[in-house]
């Protein structure tokens, strides 16, 4: 395998393991969403940014 199709090969894996991380962020979210109402996210958000 030639550098440039192993440095691909790393920018992939990279790119979906960001896509999946994306999409299990946003499905947590909307399960807590859905359980505790938004204002659990606001004040989770607000918790650990503020």
């Amino acid at each position: 395998m030639t550098p440039i199709a192993a440095m691909r090969g790393w920018r992939s894996l990279l790119l979906w393991g960001a896509a999946g991380l994306l999409v299990a962020a946003t499905a947590v979210s909307f399960i807590l969403w859905g359980l505790n109402g938004p204002a659990y996210l606001v004040d989770l958000v607000a918790a650990y940014c503020l």
